[in-house]
């Protein structure tokens, strides 16, 4: 029996892969029964048997610390989420929900207030304020600003950029790296009629690994119960702690402490909101399972 091989998978594309191993990339062939199982994603450690000089055929995963499926990528050390508040102007709700997912997964988060060059510093200081508040890392941004600190912040990284349609990824990732082959926020088109091919890859840019995810801008929300949507809002997940209902969901029920809070202002109203509008879908989702 061979000895199995510890690579690294860059590339995923329907039920192949790319394995980097040393100075090699192999491409990877996954038993049906490891893809059915395992879902070998982007960016996770796979053990491999070589079969050719070019081809390996991947046996099982390694271990993950952290993982989504759509994208499939595993083994974040970073997420960083571009928001903007002009062209376009972005809902909170979706930041709210990447932070929230990256909560769960125990993920850090990188926000970038972008395309800050088109609005007044008062406009974007009481988010970033609120934000910073909570114990997230935020950053000010624009192509136009200089990205020095944010690419040392980024160096040695392995990231996932996420963030709406039009927020300016792709040309920020090209500030950033000049020769950055980047299709983010882009399926790219082949042959005739709607006929599309897409795939994720891991791009090495100067001592920092990229996802190139196109076609998936935001995170999706998995299936969750009411306790999860509350675990990716820690501020409410706290004050919930002195409800008089230990299942208090924050709805209409008496002597809810996080409503107080939120009257008081110790609670973002943004960030109730975004908590009632998931809760909500989650719901809803819940009855067509």
């Amino acid at each position: 029996m061979r000895a199995l091989l510890l690579g690294r998978v860059l590339r995923r594309e329907r039920y192949n892969v790319l394995v980097s191993y040393e100075n090699s990339v192999y491409l990877g062939l996954v038993k049906k029964k490891v893809w059915e199982q395992e879902k070998v994603l982007v960016n996770d450690r796979v053990w491999f048997e070589l079969i050719t000089d070019s081809e390996v055929s991947v046996e099982r995963t390694g271990g993950r610390k952290n993982y989504f499926l759509r994208p499939p990528v595993a083994n974040l050390d970073l997420l960083v989420y571009v928001h903007s508040f002009k062209n376009p102007q972005c809902d909170v709700r979706y930041l709210d929900l990447t932070l929230g997912l990256a909560t769960l997964q125990s993920i850090s988060v990188l926000v970038l207030f972008h395309k800050a060059d088109l609005l007044r510093d008062e406009d974007i200081q009481p988010w970033t304020n609120l934000y910073t508040s909570l114990g997230y890392d935020v950053m000010v941004t624009s192509v136009y600003y200089d990205l020095s600190a944010l690419k040392e912040r980024l160096r040695g990284k392995t990231l996932l950029l996420s963030g709406p349609t039009g927020v300016g990824k792709s040309s920020l990732v090209k500030a950033l790296w000049k020769d950055a082959p980047v299709r983010v926020g882009d399926i790219s088109r082949v042959g005739r009629g709607k006929h599309t091919t897409s795939w994720v890859e891991l791009l090495p840019l100067d001592g920092t690994y990229v996802v190139d995810a196109p076609g998936f801008s935001l995170l999706e929300m998995p299936a969750m119960n009411p306790w999860d949507i509350q675990r990716m809002f820690p501020e409410i997940e706290t004050t919930a702690k002195g409800c008089f209902f230990s299942d208090c969901l924050h709805l209409k029920e008496p002597h809810c402490a996080v409503k107080e809070a939120v009257n008081k202002g110790l609670i973002a109203e943004s960030r109730y909101n975004s908590y009632l509008y998931y809760l909500d879908k989650q719901q809803e989702e819940a009855k067509k399972r």
